[in-house]
């Protein structure tokens, strides 16, 4: 076969040439001129990323007949034999192949005291190094720190973990980055310029993005397009070759999402089923879309982060402008449990569907700052104005989209002869399905239960042993126990299990306190009179009598009861 793959006949043969490692490029050429050569080197990074090649390269600078140099020669015997993989003093070794001590002994310690046939350094790579046994690792290790000084090692890697640290700290690391998506599209254009193939900027933009941050995927893509399009090639035969997700298809996915259009999305769908492509793969593609869009959302906008074209990016910063940064997170959210039950599913398309128009009507919820407002404005209305609400911010909630049923009837209802109602409440919550009439329910004012003073420890004893929890009501019968102004305070003698097992339980004994006394409760555990709570606890404590304050909020007790929502966070209002 006289063909010579694109991977294989555009293979970088100086530092000059790698795309998108400069930070080891420079590296490795400041400890030659400075002759500062360490005996092992080890690379790691994904897939396509120039670990063997840069490997080669170096080795070609050690051992060009012109001398140690940052600018081999490339046609001397020495380079000539490296670049083509046939060096007698430049032995690559497939770790995969060659996993066993036995290997390692035969190719490596045995020969590893032997002076070069001809050149200036025995070098020897190793590829796929963390596939080595425990054992062949353990062979290499001697010979590894403490090497002759004619042999230098080059190791590469695409599962660092699997080193062992004792392999670790006897090189020098080098991590090898992802390509981005615009070095890779600016190679490609000069191989297809070389190659005297004709495609436009778009269609080759899509074939950088298939290679996923490898230059040898990308390059391989571009020659399975060549093969299918010939010399001329255009977006769709790009698309259709690869089996690739185009941009303007995950455009129309978050376009449908933002216009809550559920025709749409299934429409996308079923397109994308009716043409094969891999519906995980479009998930990842929409996944990285939604992080386009956060990214500019944020305010980060240049080609360089995003590596997309500057066409593109014009078009996400419209599509940006309808969605807020707490949607997307929890669009991506969504779309990443997507992900994981199309992977395990028999029936992956339902999943995509459903999952995308739970997306869709995750969009419909709206800021809880405007609602807030209207049923305190409502509420003031109702209670001629007397109410008003602690400083904080509104807690986030989570409630799936729904028709709102009426709340249940009041517990006493007073006719309300004159009612002015507050600015805007006449105007519909947008995509809600909620209406004047369910917004506007009597307040629900909780009764206190009846406990008689002093009586507080003993009711809460008996509820606990109710609930069968008679260990910590032993624990609560070892303890001086008294409750006054909405505190629960429990003196023990010496910090014994007894004190321990409460101190486990506080949770339980606030919930069980407050259900009973209709109010907020803070529970102190003392030892000898001394507060004895862990910092984990006493942050606990803060967060939870920070939840209940929000939880007694009237206003938010009736969106919770009417949503049926539920409190994630809640953040203390910072001073202005």
């Amino acid at each position: 076969m006289s063909y010579q793959v694109i991977a294989r006949k555009y293979r970088p043969q100086t530092f000059a040439d790698l795309t998108g490692q400069e930070h080891i490029s420079q590296t490795l050429k400041n400890s030659i001129e400075n002759q500062r050569l360490h005996h092992a080197y080890l690379f790691s990074g994904v897939r396509g990323t120039g670990k063997t090649t840069t490997a080669r390269i170096f080795a070609k600078c050690l051992n060009c007949t012109s001398g140690v140099t940052i600018e081999p020669c490339l046609k001397c015997s020495s380079c000539l034999e490296i670049a083509a993989g046939n060096s007698l003093d430049v032995i690559e070794i497939d770790a995969a192949s060659n996993t066993g001590v036995d290997n390692v002994r035969e190719v490596i310690v045995n020969n590893i005291s032997i002076s070069p046939a001809r050149d200036r350094y025995k070098i020897f790579i190793i590829d796929e190094v963390h596939m080595l046994s425990n054992q062949a690792f353990n062979a290499l290790l001697k010979t590894l720190e403490e090497p002759p000084k004619h042999v230098v090692f080059i190791m590469a890697t695409t599962e660092l973990h699997k080193v062992p640290d004792t392999i670790l700290s006897r090189c020098q690391q080098f991590e090898f980055r992802q390509i981005p998506v615009d070095k890779t599209f600016k190679r490609l254009r000069e191989i297809a310029d070389a190659e005297k193939v004709t495609i436009d900027d778009e269609a080759l933009r899509e074939v950088a993005r298939a290679g996923n941050g490898s230059l040898r995927d990308a390059q391989s893509a571009l020659d399975q397009v060549i093969s299918f399009s010939g010399a001329e090639i255009k977006t769709q035969d790009v698309i259709h070759s690869l089996g690739l997700v185009s941009t303007k298809v995950l455009q129309k996915a978050i376009r449908s999402i933002a216009e809550k259009d559920t025709a749409a999305i299934l429409h996308v769908v079923d397109e994308l089923d009716s043409n094969g492509h891999d519906l995980r793969y479009f998930t990842r593609e929409l996944m990285t879309y939604l992080r386009h869009l956060l990214v500019i959302k944020s305010g980060l906008s240049s080609i360089e982060v995003l590596g997309i074209s500057e066409n593109e990016i014009v078009t996400l910063k419209d599509i940006s402008n309808q969605f807020s940064e707490e949607d997307l997170v929890r669009f991506f959210h969504l779309l990443t449990e997507t992900e994981k039950l199309i992977k395990d599913s028999p029936q992956p398309r339902f999943q995509l569907e459903i999952g995308l128009v739970k997306i869709a009507q995750a969009a419909r919820l709206r800021s809880l700052d405007e609602i807030i407002q209207r049923l305190e404005g409502l509420e003031k209305s109702l209670s001629g104005g007397g109410y008003s609400t602690p400083a904080m911010t509104a807690p986030k909630i989570t409630a799936p989209p729904r028709s709102v049923t009426p709340p249940p009837a009041p517990i006493k209802a007073t006719p309300i002869n004159s009612f002015e109602e507050p600015p805007g409440f006449n105007e519909s919550f947008e995509n809600d399905n909620f209406d004047e009439r369910e917004a506007s329910p009597p307040i629900q004012i909780a009764q206190r239960p009846m406990i008689a003073a002093g009586r507080e420890v003993a009711s809460i004893k008996l509820e606990l042993e109710k609930r069968r929890r008679p260990l910590v009501v032993m624990a609560l019968e070892e303890a001086q126990s008294s409750y006054s102004n909405g505190q629960l305070t429990v003196i023990f003698a010496t910090d014994d299990s007894f004190a321990k097992r409460l101190r486990e339980n506080i949770p339980l004994l606030r919930e069980v306190a407050e259900q009973l006394l209709g109010m907020p409760v803070k529970v102190e555990v003392k030892i000898g009179g001394e507060v004895r709570v862990s910092p984990k606890q006493e942050m606990q404590q803060l967060k939870d009598n920070l939840i209940d304050n929000v939880k007694n909020n009237p206003a938010i007790k009736n969106l919770l009861e009417t949503f049926r929502g539920e409190i994630l966070e809640v953040k203390e209002a910072k001073p202005a």
